[in-house]
């Protein structure tokens, strides 16, 4: 068991109290539930603890199947497939106390990971961990950088779906789009568009392809999208479901730089001086310089830390474990303007919004939910799970529950919100 380094994170019990529901009777309003589908990324996909795992029910219990269950309850008919791992999946992290310290370390993946999903089943949780809405669309380049980045990269998240082969046969992300019959979706797709790129400290994550010529020998995956590319590519996937009479709700992306993995390792609570390499898009790359408060320093930078790098100017933290402040008001300003598009798209198409960026802004500040406090702070805040970036169990169960106040809002139904109480947080040993 490898294990990896953060800061030791102190933590106290919360007492909780149920809330207690007002009684109203289930409807569906003018939504048919029938056939829901959810596409998006690792956030529909149900990742938590850096890993698709499922050995306590993290999987099954994905906002999209927490919402599924919810609306099953006005359409008894209606089922919801969505493709789940075996116990440890791809491997995650997790508590464990190591010589009377609390750490987190990392879980090997199940022996069942390379074989994961039936491409024969249909889907109703098309949720891909990695993939951005620019890879879900094909390019009008024939060997542009668009070209499916589930077969490029080799996205092991995305193996129970069958995308074909680069380019004799390609299946893309909106071909299964068109064929899921949805008669209802929610669209979460866009996040990776500037997320990858940030927590990669501001890389395009260039990977070899293994093809030649004239195919694409490199693909960025983490590149941020183009504001022009991605509505285009935005109101492709919201054609696709309005053409088949679909109703659903879309939602805006999170502010990247707010999560635990951007401001848990931070100068303040390190106690020193940090040196910093400011990364390819900054304006002096390369360059080594002491770390400021408007620098966020990743989660992985912890790592760093205990081993003695950045302490000294000859030794910096590399800028892939850096958001340089150049780097956050690049990333921050993307996703300001590509939610612009998201709700643009949304609104010339008549599908309702649900604004995830002002919600996790407010999370971020502090909400309470069933008589528990939470926040965004890393382990702490209650939400996240131990990744930084994804929300555990009970904040699956929240996000749930705000997609299921404007689906009743937009379409007149009566969804039953969830109790969050009721949902695992992080779990320790």
């Amino acid at each position: 068991m490898k294990k990896t380094l953060y800061l030791v994170i102190a933590f106290a019990a919360i007492s909780c109290t149920k809330t207690q529901f007002d009684e109203f009777e289930v409807d569906a309003g003018s939504a048919n539930f029938t056939n829901y589908i959810a596409v998006g990324n690792s956030l529909t996909q149900g990742i938590q603890d850096a890993g698709l795992h499922n050995e306590y029910g993290q999987q099954d219990n994905s906002y999209p199947a927490i919402l599924a269950r919810q609306m099953k309850l006005s359409t008894p008919g209606m089922n919801f497939v969505q493709p789940t791992v075996t116990g440890d999946g791809s491997g995650y992290k997790h508590l464990e106390w190591i010589n009377g310290e609390l750490e987190v370390t990392d879980v090997p993946a199940d022996a069942s990971w390379s074989s994961y999903g039936d491409q024969s089943i249909k889907y109703n949780n098309l949720g891909i961990s990695g993939i951005r809405l620019t890879d879900c669309v094909p390019g009008t380049a024939l060997f542009s950088s668009s070209i499916n980045q589930v077969i490029c990269s080799q996205n092991p998240n995305g193996a129970f779906l069958d995308f074909g082969t680069v380019l004799t046969n390609e299946i893309s992300y909106l071909d299964h789009i068109e064929a899921s019959n949805a008669t209802f979706f929610t669209n979460w797709l866009g996040n990776n568009d500037v997320l990858g790129w940030a927590t990669n400290g501001g890389d395009d994550g260039v990977v070899n392809t293994g093809l030649s010529a004239p195919f694409p020998a490199t693909l960025a995956v983490t590149e941020m999208t183009d504001p022009g590319v991605f509505r285009e590519k935005y109101d492709a996937i919201l054609d696709a479901f309005q053409i088949m009479g679909a109703k659903g709700v879309c939602a805006t992306i999170p502010d990247v730089t707010s999560i635990p993995f951007f401001t848990t390792v931070t100068i303040e609570a390190v106690g020193d001086d940090i040196w910093i390499e400011e990364g390819p898009y900054s304006s002096n790359p390369g360059n080594v310089r002491l770390a400021t408060a408007n620098d966020l320093l990743t989660l992985y930078a912890s790592t760093d830390l205990g081993d003695g790098i950045g302490f000294v100017q000859s030794n910096p933290i590399p800028h892939s474990n850096v958001l340089d402040q150049d780097e956050v008001a690049l990333s921050q300003a993307r996703v300001v303007l590509l939610n612009n598009e998201i709700k643009a798209s949304a609104l010339a198409h008549g599908y309702a919004v649900a604004d995830m960026y002002t919600y996790m802004t407010e999370l971020k500040s502090g909400l309470t939910f069933d008589g528990v406090d939470y926040d965004a702070r890393f382990i702490e805040g209650g939400g996240f799970s131990l990744d930084g970036i994804h929300p555990n169990t009970n904040g699956y169960a929240i996000i749930a529950n705000k997609f299921i106040e404007v689906i009743n809002q937009a379409y007149g139904s009566s969804i039953r919100p969830v109790s969050t109480s009721s949902y695992r947080g992080i779990v320790f040993p």
